[in-house]
């Protein structure tokens, strides 16, 4: 996604400052969340905190909010908490060194896409398996097998190597 002018900022200037920004967005603001699964309803809080560290920009990120995805167990919609935080380093070439205590922000700090930083610390905090936290609010309750399956079934527990040491004698005689 091109990001838009107004999206585009001059970290160099915000850190000098020491400014401090913030922004809400929704899944229309965020494409690469909603190709990871996202649906409507998504909407995220972020402030953005720019200061300077041995001579490199920096940004304290942290982010807020709830994303909607899939649940895993019932593909209904699932609303999962978002709280994720980081504190980066611009750098503008891979082979650049980042301070202790700081992850790599990559690219030109000059032109700084505040959206394209959000996004990735949402993508980040997403969980690798949304599910409801409760059972009973997923449907999943309705497919899950009740007390006397469970018990039958452990009755009729399957051996398969119950008979091989008859065979073994079978083949010695």
């Amino acid at each position: 996604m091109s990001r838009t002018p107004a999206d585009l900022v001059n970290a160099v200037e915000l850190a000098g400052r020491g400014a401090r920004l913030e922004r809400r967005l929704g899944l229309s603001q965020l494409p690469r969340v909603g190709e990871a699964g996202a649906l409507d309803g998504t909407q995220v809080t972020a402030q953005l905190e720019f200061g300077i560290f041995e001579d490199r920009v920096t940004v304290a990120v942290q982010v807020q909010g709830e994303v909607i995805l899939p649940c895993q167990r019932c593909l209904r919609p699932c609303a999962c908490t978002l709280e994720e935080s980081a504190t980066l380093a611009a750098i503008e070439r891979d082979s650049d060194e980042v301070p202790g205590g700081y992850e790599p922000l990559l690219g030109d700090p000059e032109r700084l896409s505040v959206t394209g930083v959000i996004e990735e610390q949402v993508l980040l905090g997403l969980p690798l398996v949304p599910m409801h936290e409760d059972a009973a609010r997923c449907g999943a309750t309705a497919a899950a097998p009740d007390a006397a399956t469970v018990d039958s079934a452990a009755d009729e527990k399957q051996r398969p190597f119950a008979n091989l040491r008859q065979l073994l004698d079978k083949g010695k005689g």
